[in-house]
This record gives C-alpha cells, sequence and structure tokens, in this order.
C-alpha cells in the first residue's frame, strides 16, 4: 500500500498489514471531521459529503466526469491493488442548480485497470489515461479498446506515480500533461505527442515544482475556473493524501504550482484522493481512498468555460497606479465595455471591494483606511478577465 514520509501514512501501511487499519483509523481520527478552513467558508464555499457508491470496491481511486457524458461518474476502484478496476455510475443532479447530489445507482464494471491510482482522465478522442502506483506508469486504454502501460522512471518522474491533469486553455502551459509523484511529492510537465492509434508517446520531464513542505502525498490534481471567489489568480487545488487536505496553490510556469502561495482549502480528511471539476456546475470533486470510502464535492466556483467558447480568462487590459501607494489608486480600463466588473481581494482571498464599472475607462479608489499589505484586483471586461496586484503602503 502507500507510504510516505508523513509519519502516519508509515504507521497505517504498518497496520493494514496486520489488519488493524480501520480500529486505528477510527481512534487516529475521532472528532476530527473534514471541514473547509474559514476563509474559503467566508468567501461562500460549502462542503457536501455525497456519501459511498453502491457495489464500488474500497479502497476509491481517482475519478473523472467525460464532458460529453456530464451524467455519468468513473471511478476507481480497488485502487493500488491488481485486481483494480474502473466503473461507470450514474450521477443525479439538482434539475435547477445542475449540482450533482448523489449516484443513481449501483457502480457497473467498466474496464479492469490494475493499479489505478489518483489520477483518472479522458482526452477528448476517447484515449483513457490512468496513474498506476506503486511501479510508476502510466495505463492507458485506447480508443480500440486495447491497453498499454509505460513506466514513467525513465522520463524522470520519481516512483512512485500519484496523479495527472491536463492543463486547460488559458492556464500557463495550456495542452500539457503534468504528473504527481506520490512518494516525492514532485509535481512535472511531461511533453508527448500522440500517433494514430491514441496512444501517448512521452518525452523527458522539462519542468519540477517539489510540494513536500505543503502537501504531500499529492493524489489529485484540478485547476479551478478563472474568476472563482478567493481566487484572485489562476490556481490549482491538490489532495493531499499524507496530510488530509485539499490545498490550492497558483499556477505557475509549466502549469505547475507556485509553493510559496499554498493555502490550505480542506483540513481533517481521511485518505484525500483524486480531483476533478465537474464540466457542468465547476464544483470540485474528490474521492477518499479509505475513510469510508466516499465522494465530498466543494461548491461556489465558477462555471468553467465550454471547451468550444473562448477561455474565460482571456487577458482584460487595465493599468493601476501608482502601485505601491498609501491608499489612493487609480484604475484604466483597456477598451471598456458595460458589463465591466471590479473585485479587489485581500491576501487571505476575503473580497472588499466589488463595483459595476459601467463602461467607464477610468475610475478612482482611495484604500487608505484598509491595512497596508498586498492585495489583488481581478477586472471582468465582457468575456475577458485580468488580475494584478495591488500594494498598499
Amino acid at each position: 500500500m502507500k507510504t510516505s514520509t508523513h509519519s502516519f501514512s508509515k504507521f497505517s501501511s504498518f497496520m493494514m498489514k496486520n489488519g488493524l487499519l480501520a480500529v486505528f483509523v477510527l481512534a487516529f481520527y475521532q472528532g476530527n471531521a473534514q471541514s473547509l478552513t474559514p476563509e474559503f467558508v467566508t468567501a461562500g464555499y460549502t462542503l457536501t459529503d455525497l456519501g459511498s457508491i453502491e457495489q464500488l470496491p474500497s479502497q476509491y481511486g481517482g475519478l473523472t466526469i467525460r464532458p460529453e457524458q456530464p451524467n455519468t461518474l468513473y471511478i476507481g476502484g480497488n485502487a493500488n491493488n491488481s485486481s483494480g478496476a474502473l466503473y461507470s455510475v450514474a450521477l443525479i443532479r439538482n434539475p435547477d442548480t445542475k449540482q450533482i447530489t448523489g449516484f443513481g445507482g449501483a457502480a457497473v464494471l467498466y474496464r479492469e485497470a490494475p493499479n489505478n491510482d489518483g489520477g483518472i482522465i479522458f482526452d477528448q478522442y476517447g484515449t483513457l489515461l490512468f496513474t498506476r502506483y506503486s511501479m510508476n506508469e502510466l495505463g492507458q486504454i485506447l480508443p480500440d479498446n486495447s491497453y498499454i502501460s509505460i513506466p514513467l522512471t525513465g522520463y524522470g518522474i520519481a516512483s512512485s506515480v500519484g496523479a495527472l491533469a491536463f492543463i486547460p486553455e488559458g492556464y500557463p502551459g495550456a495542452g500539457g500533461l503534468v504528473f504527481s509523484s506520490y512518494n516525492a511529492a514532485i509535481m512535472y510537465n511531461v511533453p508527448f505527442t500522440k500517433d494514430a492509434n491514441g496512444q501517448y508517446i512521452l518525452s523527458n520531464q522539462n519542468a519540477e515544482v517539489t510540494i513536500h513542505s505543503v502537501a504531500p502525498g499529492p493524489e489529485g490534481i484540478a485547476y479551478i475556473p478563472a474568476g472563482s471567489a478567493a481566487f484572485p489568480n489562476l490556481s490549482m487545488a491538490i489532495s493531499s493524501y499524507a496530510n488530509g487536505t485539499v490545498v490550492v496553490f497558483d499556477v505557475g510556469d509549466y502549469g505547475l504550482p507556485v509553493p510559496s502561495t499554498a493555502r490550505e482549502m480542506v483540513s481533517g480528511l481521511t485518505g484525500a484522493e483524486g480531483a476533478l471539476i465537474d464540466p457542468l456546475t465547476g464544483d470540485f470533486l474528490f474521492s477518499t481512498f479509505g475513510g469510508g470510502n466516499k465522494v465530498i464535492r466543494i461548491s461556489g466556483f465558477e462555471k468553467p468555460s465550454s471547451l468550444n467558447e473562448k477561455p474565460l480568462n482571456t487577458r482584460a487590459g487595465f493599468s493601476l497606479f501608482p502601485n505601491p501607494t498609501e491608499g489612493y489608486f487609480k484604475l484604466n480600463v483597456v477598451n471598456p465595455v458595460k458589463e465591466g466588473l471590479i473585485s479587489v481581494f485581500n491576501i487571505h482571498g476575503a473580497k472588499v471591494l466589488e463595483e459595476n464599472l459601467n463602461g467607464k475607462g477610468s475610475c478612482e479608489y482611495d484604500f487608505s483606511g484598509y491595512p497596508a499589505g498586498i492585495y489583488f484586483v481581478r477586472v471582468k471586461n465582457g468575456n475577458s478577465i485580468g488580475y494584478q496586484r495591488l500594494i498598499i503602503k
């Protein structure tokens, strides 16, 4: 089973071998309920436990939803095990909000996927990719239903892989492929090409970032829809199995996290595994490897842009002057439209100002009554959006 430098993970592996894990987990986590951290509660996010899936074998692995099949969830069962497989299950959605509220029946075997782990994703042409623990391999189920598995060590990925994700349009490194090493807590950008059969041909990783000190045991990766509350910059969420948390980061070069921007969004988890953004609502979902084997939903994010639409985060042009400032500053917007909106967030992600621009190209603000520090200014101008830091001295 999984191991980590995190003391609980080491001990849990030992206890599982001796058949005592269930007793230990109950004692260890008694009274330690999963919850959103205060800044995200303040920002309007909510956490909902969707429960377990009937006839889906524990332990749960990664999960994904195909945009063209929004009412079907694909999820791993018997994760990390040679008998592991992928299953499909119908989703129940609220008819008004479209949010997932439960499951419409038992899990159905979709395809054998031995040693599946936190990363499961379809590409737009039907190739299914999944990470394999602990042999450090990438499993591929091709559109013709053939199966191959590629060792990853030779491409510079430390053993063993945990999760993977495609970088969405509009983010640095868009269209690229990101992997995580569960054991080493390193994130990688890995170039690839595809052959005529839909097989992914990888190249050596061209960038890496270590997140061991803030999100050890990364088991799920999801890119947060641009414009979401408390996220003034393009951001990503990572399920940290070893810490029992979901950690969010600004997205840096190559679509990788910026470690210095780490913020805990969820704490008190047992076995945080997998990650996805619901293509209909923007809700963030993740599974738990153990911890009752459940699916958790976090709501409050912006709806993601359609693959066929212009990305929401196309940069809106604007300037702030002076910056840094003792409080007074002027906002100038390039090509303003009637639907313009300015929002200002403090360093904790709390919104301190939101105002319609009403087509004005220039506005003045006085923040002299606000505490000194770093603020984030977001401007929506029609279908474009831009971000800048504002420093109050």
